[in-house]
């Protein structure tokens, strides 16, 4: 067998692989909690409003047709609409400058750190891009945990509103006055949106599409529940209040169960830059090794990437998953 035949056939096995890598990671994330919910809540919301043509035109935080679609729009649009909900217009220059931060650092981190020439590239890239996905993770935390902080007390709200014979449609703009933000912002377009015609079928389904939180879709289900089926709506909030709150208690007993591990790794993270900082300070013709020789550079290197996959490993192992 000659060269060629052989890199042939070494290239057809890696992109079988490769394609074998990627159907495994797809199925992966189909399995996981989240996106289980997100399917059946799409399975839900599949017979009501707009035919499934003319949904996924919709977009979702404008309530518009969008004709000039593509890949490249189809990818990066949920994803805007996610980031202008939850961070609203600064949510975009927000992620800007945190990838510019993580380019900036990244220049910084090439210029005087020793490092071999095959991680420099990676580390420009690699840098913003952290710091990217982080700041967009920051945001959707941070809206989900403000978001859920209130929204048991707007359900109570309901209700009470639902036992004096209010109808939902009236409710909903009432309690956009009564709660506040993020809750006002989202009650509040959905207010808008029922007033200007559009069916509560549809309203329910595209901020359920732009809120992605599972409690929230909770309630858009009951409520088309009870108005195809009928029945006591205000029981079935009612109910569902006291699973939002206990969900709510299981996830702040969980963040302090896992406290200690969460210190234990900003403590294991400081160490090895105050044993450099005071080597510096006591010793530098010692500590200077690691950065004027070339097998210093190596083993520092090495040292900071052990660290850094140990630090992913620690707090992989110490969060557990209560998105669901």
């Amino acid at each position: 067998m000659n060269l060629v035949n052989l890199v042939t056939i070494a290239s057809f096995v890696c992109v079988v692989l490769f394609g074998v890598m990627i159907v495994v990671v797809q199925d992966m994330r189909d399995n996981q909690p989240p996106s289980r919910i997100r399917q059946r809540m799409q399975k839900s919301f599949a017979g009501h409003g707009t035919n499934a043509g003319q949904a996924n035109k919709l977009d979702l935080d404008i309530f518009q047709v969008n004709r000039n679609d593509n890949a490249f729009t189809r990818w990066t649009g949920p994803r805007l609409a996610r980031l202008r909900t939850v961070a609203g217009a600064n949510g975009v220059r927000i992620v800007t400058v945190a990838a510019l931060a993580g380019e900036l650092v990244a220049v910084v981190i090439n210029r005087f750190v020793p490092m071999p020439d095959l991680l420099r590239p990676l580390v420009l890239i690699g840098l913003p891009v952290l710091a990217l996905m982080q700041s967009y993770r920051f945001l959707v935390e941070r809206f989900r945990k403000r978001f859920l902080d209130g929204f048991p007390d707007v359900i109570d709200m309901i209700v009470r509103a639902v036992r004096a014979g209010v109808p939902v449609t009236q409710v909903i703009g009432s309690a956009a006055s009564e709660c506040r933000e993020p809750l006002k912002s989202e009650f509040q377009l959905m207010a808008d949106s029922l007033q200007v015609g559009l069916d509560l079928d549809e309203v329910l389904k595209v901020t359920m599409r732009r809120i992605e939180i599972a409690d929230f879709s909770f309630f858009c289900v009951c409520l088309l529940l009870q108005r195809e089926t009928g029945g006591q709506l205000g029981e079935t909030l009612e109910n569902l209040s006291s699973i939002v709150r206990t969900r709510r208690e299981i996830r702040q007993k969980t963040r302090a169960l896992t406290g200690e591990a969460r210190i234990t790794t900003k403590i294991l993270a400081a160490i090895p830059v105050i044993i450099m900082g005071s080597m510096y300070a006591l010793n530098r013709s010692y500590l200077m090794v690691l950065f004027n020789t070339e097998t210093g550079n190596n083993l520092l290197t090495f040292g900071v990437v052990s660290i850094v996959m140990g630090l992913i490993v620690i707090g992989k192992m110490s969060k557990l998953d209560t998105s669901r």
